[in-house]
C-alpha cells in the first residue's frame, strides 16, 4: 500500500514540475528533410546538463503548445480549445524521459550565457521527429485536427452526413413550384445535380415528391407557415441546395452558368456555395450540365465535408420551439413545482443538456419559447448514432416528470413541443 502511495506522488511531483518549468520558446526552424525537422533553440536551467535537456524539451513544448514558424502553417499543434486531456498528455511527456523518443539528434553550441538570475542559458540544433509526435497525439486522441484536414470518409464513421434535397432559385416572390413547374431547364438542372450526389453516395430527397405532400404538412400544423417552408420541413432533408441555372445559345453553341448554394434546414447557415461558367461547347445544354454537375459537386461537397466535420467536436444545431395551447390553464410565466417560471425552467435544462453548454435563445413570449440553435451531440458509437431523437426524448421524459401535459413533432432537426 506505501509502495503505491509513493508512486503516485512520485508521478504527481513529475507532472506538476513539467507544468512549472519555464520552457524557452525561441525555437527556428532551419530545414525539414524526410521525416524530421532540424531546429535551433535554447535551453534553460541551474546547471549545463539540465540546460541542454531543457533545450530538447523547449523544442517539443514550442511545436506543441506555441507554434514554430515553417511548420504545420506556423501553427501550435495543439490548437485551442485543448482537447481535455492534451495538457496531461504534454506534461507526461515532458516529465518524463518520453520526450527523448522525439528526439534524432542534438548538438550543443559552445557558447553559453548566464541569466541575470544566474541560470546557465545552451544553444542547442535539434533534430526533431516531428510527424512521429504527431502521429502518436492523434493516436492518443488529444490532437484536434482542422475540419479541413478530416476527409469524407472519416467523418462519414464519426457523424451521419446530411441528406440533401435540391431546389430551384428563385426570384423575388417566386415559390419552389413556380420556379420548377414551367421551366424544364430548371428541371433539368436539378436532376442532373441529384444525379451527381448520388454518385457521390449522398442521400437525396425528392423535390416533386415533397412537393405533392407539403400542402397535407401545413394544414397539419395549422396552416402558419408558407408552402416552401413547409416542403423543406416535411423533406426530412438536413441541407437545402439552391440551383440557379442560365444558358446561352448561338451559332457557336452553347454555354451554361450554374450557381449552388447550400442551407442547413433548421438553422438557416450557408454551409457551401460554388459557381462555375462553362466554355462555349458544340453540344446539348442537357450534356454540358450533367459534366458541370460532376465537376462541381466534388468540390462542393468537399466544402459540406469541411463544414460537418466541426460538427465533431461541436455536435449537430438544431432548432426547438415550445408553444403553450391556447386552452393551457398556464403560459411561460407560470411558476412549476414552486421551483421557477416555465421558460427559465425550459432554459436551464436546454443548458444542460446543450452539447457543450452551446445554444441560441431566438425569441420568447408568455406562450412561445423558440431555440434557433441548440448543438446536440451527433456522433456514431459501436454502429448507434444520437441525433435529434435521442435530445428530443431526453427532453419529453423531463417535462413529463415534472407533470405537464405535452406533444410534439420533430422532422428533420426541428422539434416542436406543444404544452397542454
Amino acid at each position: 500500500m506505501l509502495k503505491r502511495i509513493f508512486t503516485f506522488i512520485s508521478m504527481l511531483c513529475i507532472g506538476i514540475s513539467a507544468t512549472a518549468q519555464n520552457y524557452s520558446t525561441d525555437a527556428l526552424l532551419k530545414r525539414v528533410e524526410e521525416n524530421y525537422a532540424v531546429l535551433e533553440c535554447s535551453g534553460i536551467a541551474p546547471n549545463k546538463k539540465e540546460a541542454i535537456e531543457m533545450a530538447k524539451k523547449s523544442a517539443i513544448y514550442t511545436y506543441l503548445l506555441v507554434g514554430i514558424n515553417g511548420l504545420n502553417n506556423n501553427q501550435p499543434l495543439l490548437r485551442k480549445p485543448l482537447a481535455p486531456n492534451a495538457q496531461e498528455y504534454v506534461d507526461r511527456i515532458l516529465g518524463t524521459m518520453n520526450y527523448a523518443t522525439y528526439i534524432r539528434n542534438c548538438v550543443i553550441a559552445e557558447k553559453t550565457n548566464k541569466t541575470a538570475n544566474k541560470q546557465i542559458q545552451v544553444f542547442a540544433t535539434i533534430e526533431l521527429y516531428h510527424l512521429s509526435l504527431k502521429r502518436m497525439l492523434e493516436t492518443a486522441g488529444v490532437l484536434q485536427r482542422a475540419a479541413q484536414d478530416i476527409k469524407l470518409t472519416e467523418t462519414q464513421e464519426k457523424i451521419a452526413m446530411p441528406t440533401i434535397m435540391v431546389v430551384p432559385f428563385r426570384k423575388d416572390g417566386q415559390s419552389y413550384e413556380e420556379a420548377i413547374r414551367a421551366n424544364s431547364d430548371m428541371r433539368m438542372a436539378i436532376s442532373k445535380i441529384n444525379e451527381a450526389f448520388i454518385k457521390e453516395g449522398v442521400e437525396t430527397k425528392d423535390l416533386l415528391t415533397c412537393l405533392n405532400n407539403a400542402e397535407t404538412y401545413r394544414v397539419r400544423m395549422g396552416g402558419n407557415m408558407s408552402l416552401d417552408d413547409a416542403i423543406l420541413i416535411n423533406s426530412g432533408a438536413d441541407v437545402s441546395v439552391s440551383v440557379d441555372m442560365t444558358k446561352d445559345i448561338n451559332s457557336m453553341g452553347v454555354r451554361i452558368s450554374l450557381t449552388l448554394k447550400a442551407i442547413e434546414v433548421a438553422t438557416g447557415n450557408t454551409l457551401a456555395t460554388k459557381s462555375e461558367i462553362s466554355g462555349r461547347k458544340r453540344t446539348t445544354a442537357d450534356m454540358l450540365c450533367s459534366v458541370m454537375a460532376q465537376v462541381m459537386i466534388k468540390d462542393f461537397m468537399q466544402q459540406i465535408s469541411t463544414r460537418m466535420a466541426t460538427k465533431i467536436t461541436t455536435g449537430q444545431s438544431i432548432s426547438v420551439r415550445f408553444t403553450i395551447d391556447p386552452s393551457s390553464p398556464i403560459n411561460m410565466d407560470t411558476e412549476i413545482n414552486n421551483i421557477m417560471p416555465l421558460s427559465d425552467i425550459l432554459i436551464s435544462w436546454v443548458k444542460r443538456h446543450a452539447k457543450n453548454g452551446r445554444y441560441h435563445t431566438q425569441g420568447r413570449t408568455s406562450t412561445l419559447l423558440a431555440f434557433s440553435d441548440i448543438y446536440v451531440d451527433n456522433s456514431v458509437e459501436q454502429g448507434m448514432q444520437s441525433d435529434v431523437n435521442d435530445f428530443a426524448l431526453a427532453l419529453y421524459k423531463y417535462l413529463k416528470g415534472l407533470n405537464l401535459n405535452i406533444s410534439r413533432t420533430i422532422t428533420g432537426n426541428s422539434v416542436d413541443v406543444i404544452i397542454h
